[in-house]
Formats: C-alpha cells, structure tokens, sequence
C-alpha cells in the first residue's frame, strides 16, 4: 500500500519511469453505482422465502420462519439442491466454519447455477476455490429488507447490491430470499458470484457514462492488469454536468487522472491535512498529475469532489465513488484545489494590474514552470509587510516565485536559479531549502505536485525579492 503524504510532510509520488506509459497502463472502468436499499415492510416481492427442493417446490419453514437447529451447512445438505456448493465447501474446509456460531448471510448459488457457470470445480486450485466460496458469505445477518448498497465478503471483495427490482447481486438474482438457519440467513441465487476485477465489477452496477468513455477511449482492456489500482469513479450525474465530454487523447487523460498505482484505502486519506498523490495520467514531461485526498472536513474528498461510495474492493484494486469528474489541474486550478488562498488572493490581486507579465496568465499557461507556492501560514507571517506593498509589487514578489521549466525536487541542484522577475533565488539541497534575497530560507514542505503545466513546490516562508 502507498503511503499517503500530509502537507507539510513527504509527498506520495511514483517515481518517474516506474510506471508503464499511458498506452500500456490500466485505468478505471467502473464507477459503483450506488443503490437504494430494499422496501421495510417486508421481503421484496421479486423473492419467495424458503428453499427450492429436489421436486422444484420449497422447504416449508416452522412458524417462526426458521428450520429449527440447523445451521446453514444443515440446512444446504438437507435441501439436496446444493450438492455441488456442499461438495466444494467439504473440499476446501468451510462446511466447518459455516457450521460454526456466526451469524453469516450466505448467497447459496443452486447446482444449475453450478452447471451454468460450465465450470469444472476440480481444475481450481484451493486457493482459488475458497476465494470463489468466501465470496458468497458476509458476516453477520442481513435480511433482505435491509439490503446495502455494497457488503464486503469473507473473501474481503465487495458485493454489489440492485434492489429496483427484486434483489440482484452483482449479476445475480436473489430467487428465493431469507431462509433461515440457527447461524445465519441463506439467499438462494441463480448464478454463480466470481471475484470480479474492475471491469467486471462496471458490469454488475457500473455507471454508463463512464464506461462508454472507457470505451472510446479504448482503456477498458488495460484495466485488466493486475494492478493494484485506486479508481475514483464519477457518478452519471457527474458526467452529466460537464459541459463537454473530452475526446481521444484529452478523453484519456481525463480518465486516467481518476487512477492510482496501488491501493488507498478510505481510512488512509489523512483527516489532519492533504495527500498529494500522482496518477496515470501524465503531463508533457511524463510526470504523473497529482491530485489532493483530504478527509479534513470530516468527509472525504477528493480535488473537492465528495467521496460517495468508499472501499468497493475488487481483484486489482479499490474504486471510492465521487460525485464529480476530475479534470487534469494546471498550476491555478491546484492553488485553488489545495486550498492556498493566500496565493490564489494575491494572484487576483496581481491580475488587475495593466502590465506586460500577468502572473495569472503566465501560471494557467502551456509552461512548463516551476512555482514555489508559499502555505497560508507564510503570508500571514508576514501580512503587515504585503499590507504596505502596491499592487505593482506584489505581482514582482508573486513572479520571484516562478522559474521557467518544470524542476522537479530530484533535479534541484545547489546554487543561484534565475526567476521570472529576472533576480536569483537560492537552491539548498540539504534543507531543502530555497532563500530569497530579503528574507529567511524557506523550507520546501511538500516536493513535486505535478501538473498540466509544470510543478509546485510548497514552501514556509514567503520570498521577498529586492524591491
């Protein structure tokens, strides 16, 4: 698992040339859709409860809608419709420990559903087995009238729940619901659940806008990469409210700037700061463009979009569902989606001015630049000095703070660097630090924040040039 860098602390980044380029490298498909639950008064009508029996009928149960003692192992053998997933659950182990106390939900996928599949179960090693029957069963108790938008499994992949019209999970329909044993509830399913990857997983409840972009932007195939992979996956809506889907090239980018190499999950999005994490999507240079995960507010987000759906687990990866698209940021749009007011404030400030170097237009350019933003924390260090300053010379510290070309923090050397207001700021490799001429050495806090248009480095201290 990546670790995730807080600001003011080392940033989560892939190294430049440890990825596979963009025609080579596995991006999302899916998108989660999230589901309404089931109806609360009572068993869905698209279900019947009890068991189908070897004559085609069901088991009657006893009055309190139990089959007394008889824990789900019991209940499947005695049915004699499961000889097949009892059969498998003998040979790898689990009859016992579905006999134990529970409670489980299992969704018991019938011998049609077991020839269906058209599968030889011997061929499968234990392993993978066991992976298939874990996939069928959730701790504890779930009723088909509280159905979840998604349940994770034994095997730790996440099911996908449909309740619009009967139960449907992942692409199963639940064709006999609650029958109960003393260690849980059975789900009686027509099909056979195998652990999905993430295309597979946009097919049970994916969202269409997203996968039809997957498709014209021919990245489908590429998601089935081992992986391990973070998506964070636009809802319909989302799409939606774009004024204009992107196409080819532009249609990629986009897409893959919603993929992480590696697995993030909800819980390691820091909720004391923000973690700037690179993507599959690159920019000229072939740097991974970041975005920035923070659950500061009490809720995730991610680039501000909000985090919907979290943790749906599938084979190569997770996808957290957001509710909106994410499009590749250059150096203003990142000011803003960091939360760097200060800055953003100044740049508009600077903006007004009628000048041949507008710091706006220079920084939301093709580039490529190198920014060293200065925190919040740094301008009101030193707000009674910008207080007295004119317009014309808050926009010559603002470009002190700019050199031409894309630096990354490996590429930083000691010495003088020329910015664009033409005066010299200091490299120190050691810190790292860089110093202005009439101010103290600012500590570099967050390296490489890679963007469309070149890379930001955030600093401490705000520096101040001759003036």
């Amino acid at each position: 698992m990546s670790p995730l860098g807080h600001l003011g602390l080392t940033k989560s980044r892939r190294r430049r040339g440890s990825m596979t380029r963009i025609k080579y490298v596995a991006m999302l498909a899916l998108a989660i859709g999230l589901v309404g639950c089931g109806d609360d008064d009572g068993t869905d009508p698209g279900t019947d409860s009890g068991t189908p029996g070897e004559d085609g009928g069901t088991m009657m149960m006893d009055d309190a809608g139990e089959t007394g003692g008889d824990t789900i192992v019991d209940v499947a053998v005695a049915n004699g419709s499961f000889t097949t997933l009892v059969g498998a659950l003998e040979s790898t182990g689990l009859d016992e420990a579905l006999a134990g106390d529970g409670p489980f939900t299992v969704f018991a996928p019938t011998d049609d559903a077991f020839e269906a599949l058209g599968v030889d179960l011997s061929t499968l090693s234990t392993e993978e087995l066991t992976t298939i029957l874990q996939y069928h069963v959730v701790a504890g108790e779930v009723p088909s009238t509280a159905i979840p938008a998604t349940a994770d499994t034994l095997a730790d992949l996440t099911l996908v729940f449909d309740t619009s019209d009967g139960v449907v999970v992942n692409d199963a329909s639940v064709v006999m619901a609650d029958v109960e044993a003393s260690n849980g509830v059975i789900h009686v399913i027509d099909t056979v659940l195998l652990p999905p990857d993430i295309p597979t997983m946009a097919g049970y409840a994916g969202l269409s806008s997203l996968a039809g972009a997957l498709g014209d932007a021919e990245l489908v195939e590429a998601l089935q990469a081992e992986g391990p992979f973070t998506v964070f996956a636009p809802t319909n809506d989302a799409f939606g409210e774009l004024e204009a889907v992107p196409t080819g090239d532009a249609l990629a980018s986009v897409l893959l700037y919603h993929v992480v190499s590696g697995t993030i999950a909800a819980e390691d999005i820091p909720t004391d700061g923000a973690a700037f994490v690179d993507t599959l999507s690159e920019n000229e240079g072939g740097n991974g463009i970041t975005l920035v995960a923070t659950a500061a507010g009490g809720s995730a987000t991610i680039n501000g979009a909000g985090v919907a759906v979290a943790d749906v687990k599938c084979t190569n990866g997770v996808v957290h569902v957001i509710d909106a698209v994410l499009l590749p940021p250059n150096i203003v749009d990142m000011v803003g989606i960091a939360g760097l007011t200060e800055l953003g404030d100044a740049v508009g400030a600077a903006a007004d001015i009628d000048a041949d170097t507008s710091v706006a237009d220079a920084l939301a350019g093709d580039g490529p630049l190198t920014v060293f933003a200065p925190t919040n924390a740094a301008f009101e260090d030193i707000s009674e000095t910008v207080a007295g300053l004119s317009a014309e010379q808050v926009r010559d510290v603002l470009l002190y703070h700019v050199v031409d070309g894309a630096v990354l923090s490996t590429d930083l050397a000691d010495g003088d660097v020329e910015t664009l207001l033409g005066q010299d700021v200091t490299i120190d490799t050691a810190g790292p630090t860089v110093d202005g001429a009439a101010s103290d050495p600012s500590n570099i806090v967050v390296t490489d924040i890679n963007l469309t248009n070149g890379v930001v480095h955030v600093i401490d201290t705000v520096l101040i040039p001759t003036l």
